[in-house]
């Protein structure tokens, strides 16, 4: 077995303040390390091949495949997802054309004369904003999704809540949404709860996103879908899958991200929780039907790459990496080619000190030929 040991010294250590500050637009729970994911892309790709990520979460692996001169396609059955995903594989060619058509929709938000009736917005999303803020927020999602600013949006998303005066909400979280009003009483800090504008700390995120920006490649071919990863049907084969499945019930995409979903028009979030976080059975049964799948995306030899957040099974099998190898291997004719464990350091995980993976295994595999 090719052995990953000698590639791990190329994404130790932090990656927050080389990676490019798209990968920062918003937040995203258990995302992969951009290190990692640029890594494994110059490993098991080459210049111009196709790169597909069935899983691709927040798009770090689609945005370092494009960065690296790959054609990518990538997947995401979330609306937040796919959101971040299209907007780092979409951006604006400059700060300069961003800044222009943040104008433009500034002035559209402008000309709305109906303003929105907080009485149809959820009590609990009323709760972390003052109402003049909410109302602008609202004009703003509905603007940017009708004209299809899908960067700005994430922008926008990126700067929902949080305590810190760049952000729109009364004080709260960054990554999972839950107000702290206990830590910070409106008594003791009434700025902070008082009316913020949109426009001007959007403006700000957009000037923090460009802040390092990647020399990109704009001619290559780009494409971002939201179906069932095992469904998906591409009409041309990849080189290479890259990506990241969801961690069997270990994180909840739905549950901590429920505020920004409801924005994007997802107000059903634990039914969303059931599909992009399911459990031990459900998740071993759609990686059974994903493999039958990819074995047709992916070419002859071409390789499989999955990181995968370490779970012992509840019914004391074995752990999860070793139950989807043992998918891929007996029931679609896959070759483990080699494996690779990695702690993952307390500072990289969002609930830090409690539960969940605590390490993650990258599994290479590779198609033995063409399916039947």
């Amino acid at each position: 077995m090719t052995s990953l040991n000698r590639l791990a010294p190329e994404w130790s250590g932090s990656a927050g303040q080389d990676e490019s500050t798209f990968h920062q637009l918003a937040p995203y729970i258990g995302k992969i390390k951009s290190s990692i994911a640029a890594v494994l892309v110059k490993k098991f790709s080459t210049r111009g091949s196709r790169l597909y990520d069935p899983f691709s979460g927040c798009g770090t692996v689609a945005f370092e495949a494009w960065r690296a001169g790959r054609h990518v396609i990538a997947n995401d059955l979330s609306p937040y997802a796919n959101l971040l995903t299209r907007s780092k594989l979409f951006p604006y060619r400059s700060l300069d054309d961003g800044l222009k058509d943040l104008k433009r929709m500034h002035s559209r938000v402008s000309a709305n004369e109906n303003p929105p009736d907080l009485r149809r917005v959820p009590e609990w999303v009323r709760r972390f904003f003052h109402p003049d803020t909410l109302r602008e927020v609202l004009v703003w999602t509905s603007v940017l999704k009708a004209e299809d600013r899908w960067f700005l949006l994430a922008c926008l998303m990126g700067i929902l809540h949080h305590q810190r005066p760049g952000f729109l909400s009364f004080p709260s979280s960054h990554t999972v949404p839950y107000l702290r009003i206990r830590k910070f009483p409106p008594h003791e800090f009434p700025e902070l709860y008082e009316y913020r504008s949109v426009a001007d700390r959007l403006e700000a995120k957009l000037r923090r996103a460009f802040k390092r920006t990647p020399k990109l490649d704009f001619e290559l071919g780009r494409r971002c879908y939201s179906t069932g990863a095992e469904l998906l049907q591409l009409g041309t084969r990849a080189s290479t899958i890259l990506t990241s499945p969801p961690y069997m019930r270990q994180l909840d995409y739905g549950r901590d991200n429920r505020l920004r979903l409801w924005f994007l028009g997802c107000a059903d979030w634990e039914s969303l929780d059931d599909v992009v976080s399911p459990g031990e059975q459900d998740f071993l049964d759609l990686m059974d039907r994903c493999f039958a799948n990819w074995r047709r995306i992916l070419e002859p030899k071409g390789h499989c790459v999955l990181v995968m957040g370490d779970s012992d099974s509840r019914e004391g099998r074995t752990n999860l990496p070793a139950l989807v190898a043992e998918i891929a291997t007996e029931n679609a004719g896959f070759r483990l080619v080699s494996q690779y464990t990695d702690e993952i350091p307390d500072d990289r995980r969002v609930r830090r000190g409690l539960a969940g993976s605590a390490s993650e295994t990258i599994l290479v595999l590779r198609n033995s030929g063409v399916s039947s």
